[in-house]
């Protein structure tokens, strides 16, 4: 097996996508029909990246980009069926594709990728690959919850001080 590892990706990511944020995560190699398969993936959030619409994602299977066939992939099944609102990303109707400024970056790496033709262009269905991509995009997105959580935090820590440096002048010059 020939994994990127989490801090390649990252790095990737880095390079490709002016971000503020960037998180990746790597499973440990598993098992499907004898066939050991090691899932890893990827997230940028904000910067510069647009926010007009659905979120981009990005499919690898051996290190080479999947391009067609993206509503046949189960990578897209799965990011579609993952609650996207408990990890800050807004999320149309309560499933799809989220909205936002953000990169997913999903790699599966195996010595036999069970695609679903021929044209090796999307990863097929299978049950235990879709449990190890949902696993590998939720830790990264752990890391992303915890982020924007920070950031919203020190936004309303900002808002107070404004407030109160605004306030304490006045309440000077009152008391004085």
């Amino acid at each position: 097996l020939s994994p990127i590892t989490d801090e390649l990706v990252e790095e990737g990511l880095r390079k490709e996508f002016d971000a503020d944020f960037y998180a990746a995560a790597t499973r440990d190699a598993d098992v499907h029909g004898g066939d050991p398969f090691i899932v890893e993936a990827g997230i940028a959030y904000g910067g510069e990246i647009e926010d007009g619409g659905q979120a981009d994602v990005m499919r690898f299977a051996n290190r080479v980009p999947l391009v067609y066939q993206r509503g046949a992939c189960a990578t897209t099944d799965v990011v579609k069926s993952i609650g996207w609102r408990n990890y800050g990303l807004d999320q149309s109707g309560g499933s799809g594709i989220p909205t936002g400024p953000a990169v997913i970056m999903i790699h599966v790496a195996s010595t036999n990728v069970p695609f679903t033709s021929e044209s090796k262009d999307a990863v097929a269905n299978v049950p235990e690959i879709e449990d190890e991509i949902e696993l590998a995009i939720r830790e990264a997105a752990r890391e992303l919850k915890s982020y924007l959580n920070r950031r919203q935090s020190l936004q309303k820590r900002r808002e107070k001080q404004d407030v109160i440096g605004r306030i304490l002048p006045e309440m000077a010059t009152k008391l004085a």
